[in-house]
């Protein structure tokens, strides 16, 4: 029993981030198992490879069966679970993600912090990309399943590591932001938007969460600010210790001029100081996604990484999984999957898209899954930002039935909306229904957008079986 590896045991392992933390965990030689309620690919998928157990439904008898050294009690999971209920009346050692994430990654590297309400995970992604394409060998903690490293998680020995700064809380525990735990060196400030409503009652929350980020980036380190924003923008004037740099389509310390889109992708000029530098390639479309490579390009610049390195990183860069990810093609009509939900999220997609497969019918399906999107605050923006699609198939809330029915996000009059501009849109609440409406709607040349921020209870593979 002496040599024992220790052992850690998660609460709601099946996540992005938690199963992340499940596998680096593994990696660094702990034995590593964990609980679930719904499980589905491509996490679970991971955590067969990795040959971690996961236990479901919630019962303490896994627990007690497991005797696990320390548990981790992801912020999905909260009191009245009955895994949590029995650590806490036992005195069971608990810990959230985030303490764990630096207690055993961050402390010993300088961590790089990708933050903001959108494009995280991609700009997180390509810093962690070139940073391995450098040979620098980083550590990679994402929430999402990145393609060149074909998982969402890396252990490396490098001094770098790559983390996606979340603004969402950390557990039940500490309410505050997972962020405020990973000690950046660098940290990267994408856009600012009001976003999860179900813990911050308003917008000047938000930006007073991502003001405290921002004051914790130390002076030999540097802050990469979007210059676009003016939230960001307004937030590093005030609060920023540490020197700063910026990105912007228009007038930034790093910017890009020439911007050329096509089917394969897009190209542009990238501009420094005013200064041509060089023209970059890359296989992502859309004015975000420009973005997100110039604060990556603005890191590995101030990490010291050629510039030569940086490009050919981003011309090899492949993506992350369910980012406008092309999932099926058959009959002439294309698949796509995307995490999409907020409507910013939700419009810059539908833009991107309509660039890339330009003068193609492009079908947008959207479940409102999140926190925020199943409420009806948002109900205005996602009209307009579904309005870019030609035909948009709207879905009921997911697990909405705990809200008051006069807060609750209305598909049938979002729906109703959309076609009084002029666009075409059905709203189902029965998947069945719609996949029979969708077989009669479909054509060669469409284009096929799934936006939901889960599983969407298995409808893409139903889609790529009925074409």
């Amino acid at each position: 029993m002496k040599n024992r590896k220790k052992r850690f045991y998660l609460v709601g392992v099946a996540g992005v981030a938690m199963a992340s933390l499940a596998g680096l965990l593994k990696k660094k030689g702990y034995e590593v198992a964990g609980s679930d309620q719904d499980i589905y690919p491509p996490m679970s998928d991971m955590l067969r490879d990795l040959k971690i157990p996961v236990f479901s439904p919630y019962s303490e008898f896994h627990m007690k069966q497991y005797k696990p050294d320390v548990v981790v009690v992801g912020n999905a999971v909260g009191r009245g679970n009955p895994e949590v209920e029995h650590i806490v009346s036992i005195g069971q050692v608990y810990r959230s993600l985030p303490e764990i994430l630096r207690e055993e990654f961050i402390e010993s590297k300088k961590s790089i912090v990708i933050t903001g309400t959108h494009g995280k995970t991609t700009t997180s992604a390509l810093v962690a990309w070139i940073l391995e394409y450098a040979g620098l060998d980083p550590t990679v903690f994402i929430g999402g399943f990145v393609k060149n490293f074909d998982s969402s998680f890396k252990l490396g020995n490098g001094k770098y590591i790559v983390i996606e700064g979340d603004e969402y809380d950390t557990a039940f525990f500490d309410k505050g932001p997972k962020f405020f735990h990973y000690r950046p060196y660098i940290g990267l400030v994408n856009n600012i938007e009001l976003d999860h409503v179900d813990i911050y009652k308003d917008l000047d929350a938000i930006k007073f969460s991502f003001s405290r980020f921002i004051n914790l980036v130390p002076k030999n380190g540097m802050l990469v600010a979007n210059k676009d924003d003016a939230r960001v923008q307004d937030l590093v004037l005030k609060k920023a210790k540490s020197p700063v740099t910026s990105f912007s389509l228009k007038n930034g310390d790093f910017t890009a001029k020439n911007i050329k889109n096509n089917s394969e992708g897009t190209a542009f000029r990238l501009i420094y100081n005013g200064q041509i530098v060089t023209d970059i390639k890359t296989n992502l479309s859309g004015g975000f996604n420009i973005s997100n490579i110039l604060g990556a390009i603005a890191i590995a610049h101030f990490i010291g990484i050629p510039i030569s390195k940086t490009k050919k990183a981003i011309e090899t860069f492949s993506g992350v999984k369910r980012r406008s990810e092309v999932i099926g093609e058959n009959n002439g009509i294309t698949v796509i999957n995307d995490y999409a939900h907020h409507p910013t999220a939700v419009r810059e997609t539908l833009k991107s898209l309509k660039h890339k497969f330009h003068g193609r019918r492009i079908v947008a399906l959207f479940e409102p899954g999140s926190a925020s999107s199943k409420r009806k605050i948002f109900e205005k923006e996602y009209i307009k930002s579904l309005s870019n699609s030609d035909f948009t198939y709207v879905y009921k809330p997911f697990h909405a039935q705990n809200l008051l029915k006069r807060e609750v996000f209305s598909g049938s009059a979002v729906s109703r909306s959309i076609n009084k501009l002029g666009k075409e849109s059905v709203y189902f609440d029965k998947l069945d229904q719609l996949l029979f409406h969708m077989k009669q709607q479909l054509k060669r040349g469409d284009v096929v957008v799934i936006m939901s921020c889960r599983g969407f209870d298995g409808l893409p593979k139903e889609i790529l079986n009925l074409i």
